[in-house]
């Protein structure tokens, strides 16, 4: 690497480091001591801004009542997320319907409109279903804990992947998407959630054993690059480099969460299916 580039890449870890380490200690707080209902509305509002800047991605232009109802039903399927898995599955339903029929209405082609619902419809699922995931996770008995855990194993690969890619990353993962992405990366991100899930389970899943820690923090991982990967393609297919602009050094709200999301739902579906 250059001495300019190396300057380059010093200089976007400082910011992202200066922006994620306040991010993740708030997060932590939050998530540790603040009643359900508040990380509840916490978790909508955030679900909220990322169909926005999903909305603003997919179809670009006047802002009108389709895109405005895709983010309050992005929010209102994510708090019923409060209730339980089954209720945030029949809000994310009844959600759907709605935006299909608000787009519907409000368009004077309906040709066009479906294309239009269809879009927005993929957004409400991967907005308001996957941070509804987050929500019922944390209300599961212990579910703060199991939350962390979840948001530790997929920050810990992506600083893994991060310092692995940078120091012995050669074989592209996958260059039509993402091409800073390498298998070494991803390698060491899966390493890294590998450890800090067998310490995490050792010290505070006290029905989860190390190793399986361990194998659910490498899992995690390397469905986080799943998540990852999506998003590059949709960021990809939109022409934009970022989701948004509100986190310095980071981008978009949703490019900050792609991985937590997919990591998130897998972990609960783990949870429900294996440990009852």
């Amino acid at each position: 690497m250059s001495e300019p580039s190396r300057r380059r890449s010093m200089e976007t870890l400082a910011i992202r480091a200066a922006t994620g380490v306040p991010l993740a200690a708030g997060v932590l707080l939050l998530i540790l001591f603040v009643p359900l209902w508040v990380l509840g509305l916490l978790i909508a509002g955030v679900a909220g801004l990322g169909m926005y800047e999903y909305s603003r991605m997919v179809a670009p232009g006047p802002w009108g009542a389709p895109a405005l109802a895709g983010v309050i039903l992005a929010g209102l399927t994510a708090l019923a997320g409060l209730a339980g898995g089954g209720a945030a599955l029949a809000a994310l339903m009844l959600g759907l319907a709605a935006l299909g029929l608000i787009t519907a209405l409000t368009g004077f082609d309906l040709g066009t409109s479906w294309e239009n619902a269809t879009r927005r419809s993929w957004g409400l699922v991967y907005t308001g279903g996957l941070f509804a995931c987050l929500l019922v996770l944390a209300g599961l008995p212990g579910g703060r804990v199991l939350l962390l855990f979840a948001l530790f194993a997929v920050i810990a690969a992506d600083v893994g992947a991060y310092f692995a890619g940078h120091m012995w990353g050669k074989h592209k993962l996958a260059p039509s998407i993402s091409p800073g992405k390498t298998i070494e990366g991803v390698a060491g991100g899966a390493l890294s959630s590998a450890v800090l899930g067998a310490v995490f389970a050792g010290l505070w899943l006290p029905d989860t054993s190390a190793g399986a820690g361990a194998l659910l923090g490498a899992l995690l991982a390397l469905v986080s690059v799943g998540g990852d990967l999506l998003e590059s393609a949709l960021k990809r297919a939109a022409g934009v480099k970022d989701s948004g602009g509100i986190l310095p050094g980071h981008g978009g709200v949703l490019d900050r969460v792609d991985g937590i999301l997919i990591g998130g739902a897998t972990f609960l579906l783990l949870r429900m299916l294996l440990w009852g």
